[in-house]
């Protein structure tokens, strides 16, 4: 009886372990995903205020 327990046990601390690494990997999934886009969204507006800025240079100078 007292392997059975054991190994109910172990199965559950398995099972909370996975459980924990699930919710980890979801998370830094979303975190890595929200930093592409902010990256995405910076990077459309750097070269825009650059573009801009070069066209105004051109123009005036």
């Amino acid at each position: 009886m007292r392997k059975a327990q054991a190994a109910i046990e172990y199965l559950m601390m398995l099972a909370v372990a996975l459980t924990m690494v699930m919710l980890v990997v979801r998370y830094v999934r979303e975190a890595a995903e929200m930093a592409g886009k902010n990256v995405n969204s910076s990077t459309g507006q750097i070269a825009s205020y650059i573009s801009k800025t070069i066209e105004n240079e051109t123009k005036g100078g």
